[in-house]
Parts: C-alpha cells; sequence; structure tokens
C-alpha cells in the first residue's frame, strides 16, 4: 500500500509548508507579547535611573510593577531626550516617564498621574540674590541653565540668557554653577534634595517660590503607540484651557494604555507607589 503523502501529494505538500511555518507562527507569537516600552534620555536622574546603561531605580520599579499587573513586559530605551521626544511623537515608543504638561505636547501625549508629586525649585551658588520669579533672572543678569528639548517652565521671558549645555543632568548642572559656566537651574526640589547630599550644600541656594507650587506628576503616553486609543470625554470644556484633567479625549477602557493607567491609580491608593518611594528616596 503506497503511503497517504505519496497517494495525495497535495496532503504532503501541505504538511511540509505547516512545519515550515511553525517556527514563524511561534516567533509571530512571541513578539506579539504585550510589551510597553519607556523611553528615557542617557543621563542619570538619581534615584529614578541611573546613567546608561543602567536602568535601575525608582522608574524602572514602578513601572515594571504596574505592566506586571497586566500582563505586559517593560521595555526601556535610551537616547538622547530630543530624539526620545521624536520618537514618542511617532509611537516609536510608548511613554516618557515623568513629563511635563504642554498644550503642545498634548497633541501627542496622554498624560497619566504617576502617583508622585512634584514641585520645580531654583538653584543658584550661595550669595545669589532671592530669585521669586524667573523675570528676575533678566534684571539680575542671570544664566538659566537648561537642557534641550526640556520644559521651559510655562514660557522664558524676553531678554533672558540661557544656556543649553547638551545632555545636562543635575550633577552637570551644579558642577557648572560651581565653574561659573551658568548661575540658575530649575529642577524637581526632591532630586534636588538628593543630589545635594552627595555636596557641600553652603555652596549652593535654594530659591523655592520662584518656578512652580506644588503638582501632579505625569508620565507621557504616546497617542500614535499601538496600545493607546481614545474616545471622546463627554466632560471636556471646550471653554477651559486644556490640561491633564481637560481633554478632549480620554483612554478606551479596551486599551493597554487605559489598563496601565489604572494599575498605577491601584499602586498609589493601595500604597504600594509610596513603599517604592521610601525606598529609594528614604
Amino acid at each position: 500500500m503506497k503511503s497517504t503523502l505519496v497517494a495525495q501529494p497535495w496532503l504532503g505538500a501541505l504538511l511540509l509548508l505547516m512545519t515550515l511555518q511553525a517556527p514563524l507562527a511561534n516567533a509571530f507569537s512571541s513578539s506579539d507579547a504585550c510589551v510597553i516600552t519607556m523611553g528615557y534620555r542617557t543621563s542619570e536622574r538619581l534615584p529614578f535611573i541611573g546613567d546608561e546603561p543602567n536602568n535601575t531605580g525608582f522608574y524602572h520599579d514602578l513601572y515594571q510593577a504596574a505592566a506586571d499587573k497586566i500582563g505586559c513586559k517593560l521595555n526601556i530605551v535610551r537616547a538622547p531626550k530630543l530624539r526620545i521626544l521624536r520618537d514618542l511623537k511617532l509611537g516609536n515608543i510608548d511613554f516618557y516617564p515623568g513629563l511635563n504638561f504642554t498644550e503642545d505636547r498634548a497633541k501627542y501625549a496622554h498624560f497619566i498621574p504617576n502617583g508622585l508629586s512634584q514641585r520645580a525649585i531654583g538653584i543658584s551658588r550661595a550669595g545669589a540674590a532671592d530669585i521669586r520669579t524667573i523675570e528676575q533672572l533678566v534684571n539680575n543678569k542671570m544664566t538659566l541653565l537648561i537642557a534641550p528639548g526640556s520644559y521651559d517652565f510655562g514660557g522664558l521671558p524676553d531678554r533672558i540668557q540661557v544656556r543649553k549645555p547638551p545632555e545636562l543632568n543635575v550633577s552637570k548642572a551644579l558642577d557648572y554653577l560651581l565653574s561659573n559656566q551658568g548661575d540658575f537651574f530649575i529642577y524637581d526640589q526632591t532630586t534636588l534634595h538628593y543630589y545635594l547630599n552627595d555636596r557641600d550644600p553652603t555652596q549652593f541656594k535654594l530659591h523655592y517660590d520662584c518656578c512652580q507650587l506644588p503638582q501632579e506628576m505625569y508620565l507621557g503616553f504616546s497617542k500614535k503607540s499601538r496600545h493607546y486609543r481614545g474616545r471622546h470625554n463627554p466632560n471636556y470644556r471646550a471653554d477651559n484651557p486644556i490640561s491633564p484633567d481637560n481633554n478632549p479625549t480620554v483612554l478606551a477602557p479596551d486599551s493597554k494604555a487605559f489598563q496601565f493607567a489604572k494599575a498605577l491609580a491601584a499602586m498609589d491608593s493601595q500604597g504600594e507607589t509610596q513603599r517604592l518611594y521610601s525606598k529609594y528616596f528614604g
């Protein structure tokens, strides 16, 4: 008796094709698994994240835990900040972990609370004049250090002197201040306090009232991410400014972005975020 494969050549060809395609199918299933990609600049922001390629820190632990809760894995990509923001616009990365809200950024990113609060304050060399508004930097002829692609604090005044060293981080900014290569730097209060633990605090002056009131901290989720889907916000007020709480669209409940936001909110309400924060900030 002839074998079935010989008697019915089409069946043999079909089985052979299925055998050849099996590894491809398995590879597709693996690559199609839920992966959420976080993008961040190459320089450190301790204790949130280390200098590339060291991704350990608060951001990793917070967002890995949230991803785990929705059955996803966290992938972290590092590149200069301007490139990361471009990739956020294009959907090549899914989110940026701590992004200040602006109306321009709201065009390509959905802002999700991450459970932290933040407040931008100023730092200068000791002996500098008291700065309560950014406009005073102009009158005092002080040069503001600012990283390329960073938030402009709601708009900078005309005639302000600005210096933008590439890949500027807190540690480098403090060095620039002490070497008279800049006079003023604005950054998150908690982070500045963390870095000053390893410095002589008498060399610096903090300006708490210059720049920002305490506010929620947000991650920016790309609107071109495959994990994002929005729908009309019935509570949107067109007569009010766009903000994280007043946006024309909200996250669709069947999207991974919505599940990710829900997981972060649950971590915050259950105290998990605060426990992680205490681990890194004391």
